[in-house]
C-alpha cells in the first residue's frame, strides 16, 4: 500500500501507533456478534506483549497488563493502589461493525436481510459486500435510473424491499454459497495517501489498533486491555467485561464521526478529522467522570497534544455501561476523529491515531502520581 505506512508520527516518548494493526483489523470482517476474524488478529498481537490473555464468555478479548516495575507473568498484583502503583485502569475499544445479517433466502435466489446495527438505508442500494465465513461477493441489488418509474425516483427504498444478489438464479444455487444467519460485511480495502486513510469499520477499529499500539509496552499502572463484542448493538460486551475485571478507573478508545458536513450549521461543525483526539463531555450513554476528563486535559497540555471537544449529547459509547458496572466506575472517552462512519468507507488522519496513542499513554503517567 504505497505511501500508507511510510508517513513519520512522533510518538512523543509513548508507544508508536502500528498502522500495520489497523490495515488488518479494518480489512477484516468482524459484523456485530461475528467479531471472530478481528479477535484472533488481535489475539496474536497481544500474545507476546500480556501477562494473561483470554475470551470471556461473551466474546470479548481481555488482556492484563502489569506496570514496568513487575515482571511478565507475576500474577495480578494485590492492594495495587495501596502499593503506590497507581489505580487498576480499563482500557476499552468494541471490534464489532455495523453491517448486515442474512435472514431468508428466496426461490430466486435473492437475499432477504436485516441491519445490524446503526445504517442509513439510503447508503444501501448498489453497495458491495462479503457474505459469510467464506467471503462471498454480493451486491444490494438496484434498477438503473432509467428503469425507475418518474414517480419514484426521489424515493428512499426501505431497507425491507432491499435484497443482497450474488448471481445465484436459484434457492438451491445460493443456498450452496451462503446461510441464513450469516453476516454480510462492507467489501472495502484498506488504502491511504500522505497521512490519510481510507477503509471500513474504523469505528471502531481505530480505537482498537490504538488499544493495541499501547500494549506494545509495559503501562505506568496496571492495565485490564479489553476488545469488546457487540457495541453496536447495544453496549453489551463491555457491560459484561467491566462486571468481570473491576477496573477503577475507565477509558474508552473510539472511533467517532467528523462534524465537517457540508450545509450543516456551522455550530455543530466539529469535531474535525486532523486537529486531534476528540474528548467527550457528555453523550446519550455517559457524563464523563469531571476529575478523569480533567486529567486528560491537563495531560494533553502537558505533553502538547491538541485536543478538540465530541458534540455533545450524539451517540454513545460502552462508557456508558462500564460507568455503571459495580459500585461505579469513573470514566471518559477519547476518540480518533473519523469521517462518514456506519458507512461503506470512512476516512481518518494516522496523526490524530498516533495522537491518541500519545495522550492516553501519558495520561496513565498522570494517573499514577495524582490518582489516589
Amino acid at each position: 500500500m504505497a505511501g500508507a505506512r511510510g508517513a513519520e508520527v512522533n510518538g512523543n516518548g509513548a508507544p508508536r501507533f502500528q498502522e500495520g494493526i489497523l490495515e488488518a483489523i479494518s480489512n477484516a470482517p468482524g459484523v456485530s456478534g461475528g467479531e471472530e476474524a478481528v479477535r484472533a488478529i488481535l489475539t496474536e498481537v497481544a500474545r507476546e506483549r500480556v501477562d494473561s490473555l483470554e475470551v470471556d464468555p461473551m466474546g470479548s478479548l481481555v488482556a492484563r497488563i502489569e506496570p514496568a516495575s513487575r515482571p511478565r507473568g507475576a500474577g495480578k498484583p494485590r492492594g495495587a493502589r495501596r502499593a503506590g502503583r497507581g489505580p487498576h485502569v480499563m482500557l476499552c475499544a468494541h471490534m464489532d461493525e455495523v453491517g448486515l445479517m442474512v435472514t431468508a433466502v428466496e426461490k430466486e435466489g435473492r437475499l432477504r436481510f436485516r441491519r445490524v446495527g446503526g445504517i442509513d438505508p439510503r447508503i444501501l442500494p448498489g453497495q458491495a459486500f462479503r457474505i459469510g465465513p467464506r467471503a462471498v461477493p454480493g451486491v444490494i441489488g438496484a434498477l438503473p435510473p432509467h428503469l425507475v418509474p418518474r414517480a419514484d425516483r426521489d424515493k428512499v427504498t426501505l431497507a425491507e424491499d432491499l435484497y443482497l444478489d450474488i448471481g445465484a438464479g436459484s434457492r438451491e444455487e445460493a443456498e450452496e454459497q451462503v446461510s441464513v444467519g450469516e453476516y454480510a460485511a462492507f467489501d472495502t480495502t484498506y488504502e491511504g495517501w500522505g497521512t490519510t486513510r481510507k477503509g471500513k469499520a474504523f469505528d471502531d477499529r481505530a480505537g482498537c489498533a490504538v488499544l493495541a499500539s499501547l500494549i506494545q509496552r509495559r503501562p505506568p499502572v496496571p492495565v485490564t486491555a479489553v476488545w469488546s463484542v457487540q457495541e453496536e448493538v447495544g453496549l453489551r460486551g463491555a457491560a459484561a467485561a467491566a462486571r468481570r475485571v473491576g477496573p477503577d478507573l475507565a477509558i474508552v478508545l473510539e472511533g467517532t464521526a467528523s462534524g465537517e458536513a457540508p450545509g450543516s450549521p456551522p455550530e455543530e461543525q466539529y469535531p474535525f478529522m486532523g486537529r486531534g483526539p476528540a474528548l467527550t463531555i457528555q453523550d446519550r450513554s455517559l457524563m464523563a467522570h469531571a476529575r478523569l476528563l480533567d486529567s486528560i486535559q491537563t495531560t494533553a497540555k502537558r505533553h502538547r497534544v491538541p485536543t478538540q471537544w465530541k458534540r455533545p449529547g450524539v451517540g454513545g459509547t460502552d462508557a456508558g455501561r462500564i460507568a455503571i458496572s459495580g459500585a461505579g466506575v469513573p470514566s471518559a472517552v477519547v476518540s480518533v476523529v473519523c469521517r462518514y462512519i456506519h458507512a461503506p468507507a470512512a476516512y481518518l488522519d494516522v496523526r490524530d491515531a498516533q495522537r491518541a496513542v500519545t495522550l492516553i499513554w501519558h495520561t496513565l503517567e498522570t494517573l499514577r502520581k495524582e490518582w489516589p
